[in-house]
């Protein structure tokens, strides 16, 4: 029986080092090409049945994607392709347990220079002081996780490896064998109160939508940190500064904000209890994708049932 040809574009920045792991790895049948612009992926898409690639580049595709069947992600995020009125006749698969690792790290880098006062350390060092600082160990202290998703749950692993107290929340009732309870529904302010971190690991969906508002920031209490790494939207900005600049929180720690780049003149910028990362907490490293990829690969070749598939409705 003869073997189907699959076209695979690749659409990313990153598409050069794609293509070359792939073509080690793709079976004989795959006809393979990339495009690192939207411009130079519009003519090459209309053959293809497949595309790996970042999805804000793939939307703007979709209309000449004829022959579309199945597009793979290359973020954990793909909300471009779920947005209202856009085609969804084809598969969409995320990525799942690829972030987590890198989520964790940067999570935990800053609850320990947090607790181990490392700005004042370093402070210190620079003006010639010996001056031990008081800090307390992360056993015992409450860690609080809204989104329990591979990220969230990974999070929460190592949490309770450091003997930390795991909360978690979701939106639907569940289980979650990683935390030690879990919270849902109207027990937000109930979830909140207990923290002395809460980290966001949230997908963006009109649900999650400012779930952390003036009220849910009000809940918690002023000597607890707000780490978000999920989606900018999550949080209520403005609200946020007006807490920060309050005292009502010890600390905020943003990697995602609602509009990207942060504005110039955003305060947040400003703030000495706030910490700015540029979106990069976990960036998709073209090794783990194309491993994941290559797997569904199969299964797709197969006419399987492929893997994290994303419901556009909910948009995870």
């Amino acid at each position: 029986m003869a073997v189907q040809q699959h076209r695979i574009l690749v659409v990313s920045a990153d598409a050069g080092d794609y293509v070359e792991r792939l073509q080690a790895a793709l079976p004989a049948h795959a006809e393979l090409s990339y495009a690192t612009t939207v411009e130079g992926a519009e003519s090459l898409v209309t053959d293809c049945d497949v595309v790996l690639g970042n999805p804000s580049l793939v939307a703007e595709i979709l209309p000449q994607a004829t022959h579309l069947k199945w597009v793979q992600s290359t973020f954990a995020g793909v909300e471009p392709l779920c947005r209202p009125g856009l085609r969804r006749d084809y598969q969409l698969t995320g990525v799942r347990d690829v972030f987590g690792p890198l989520m964790s790290e940067y999570v935990f880098l800053h609850v320990l220079a947090n607790e181990r006062q490392l700005a004042a350390t370093w402070q210190a060092q620079t003006d010639g002081l010996w001056q031990p600082l008081a800090y307390r160990g992360l056993s015992g202290l409450t860690l609080g996780i809204c989104g329990l998703g591979s990220i969230g749950r990974h999070i929460a692993t190592t949490g309770r490896h450091f003997g930390m107290r795991v909360l978690g929340y979701r939106r639907s009732d569940g289980t979650c064998d990683e935390v030690d309870r879990v919270y849902s529904g109207d027990r937000l302010h109930d979830f909140l109160a207990q923290l002395d971190y809460l980290v966001l690991a949230l997908p963006q969906t009109a649900a999650t939508h400012h779930l952390i508002d003036a009220a849910a920031l009000a809940e918690l209490n002023a000597e607890a940190t707000l780490i978000n790494v999920g989606r900018g939207d999550a949080v209520d900005e403005e609200a946020l500064i007006a807490a920060l600049r309050r005292g009502r929180l010890r600390h905020a720690v943003l990697d995602v904000f609602e509009t990207e780049p942060l504005p110039l003149g955003n305060p947040l910028w400003r703030l000495p209890n706030a910490t700015v990362t540029p979106h990069n907490a976990a960036r998709s490293f073209p090794a783990d994708i194309v491993r994941l990829f290559l797997v569904n690969y199969e299964h797709y070749c197969r006419g399987e049932a492929l893997e994290h598939l994303v419901d556009f409705e909910r948009g995870y």
